[in-house]
């Protein structure tokens, strides 16, 4: 999938790459997830088949994301399964051992990564939504994130569901 990075979507766009709502759960009970109404939503590192931009990521960008990763800040996509990094030359790159998802390395230390979810991360009225192998896109492909978002992760806020609008689904009539 490859989506422009810093692309501002409409302001009815789902805080997910996909433009279906984004599962929340509150308590025992599903609905959807919503920014508020004074959010931009700007896409960052949905790569496809080839690095729009190379060079050096700052290392604390990298700790941070690293990090939220660690600690699960990361939303789920609403989908079932993985997604394979495109960039990737085949099967034995993409899975490491036999398991799912690519190894990374940094500062010795490793982390499995799934392709599964993305982060969201707000810096004032704007928030950046980054997938979740984007540590993979920069560690192991060079990716270089455009300076906003790293910005943002240096001095934003890393978002939990609590911090989205719960939406509870309609009722269907029977």
């Amino acid at each position: 999938m490859y989506i422009e990075d810093l692309l501002t979507l409409p302001a009815d766009h789902p805080p997910s790459p996909y433009p279906v709502p984004l599962p929340l759960k509150r308590g025992e009970l599903w609905g959807t997830g919503r920014l508020p109404e004074e959010s931009t939503l700007l896409p960052v590192g949905w790569l496809g088949d080839s690095v729009p931009s190379s060079g050096s990521t700052d290392a604390k960008v990298i700790d941070r994301l690293l990090t939220a990763y660690r600690e699960k800040a990361l939303f789920s996509d609403g989908f079932d399964g993985f997604h394979d990094c495109e960039l990737c030359p085949g099967p034995e790159a993409w899975y490491p051992g036999g398991k799912v998802g690519p190894v990374v390395r940094w500062r010795d230390q490793e982390q499995r990564l799934f392709g599964h979810g993305h982060y969201l991360i707000r810096l004032d009225e704007r928030v950046f939504m980054a997938p979740a192998l984007l540590l993979h896109y920069i560690l192991d492909h060079g990716y270089r994130p455009p300076d906003d978002f790293s910005q943002a992760v240096l001095s934003g806020a890393f978002l939990s569901p609590d911090d989205l609008i719960w939406e509870r689904p309609p009722r269907k009539e029977t």
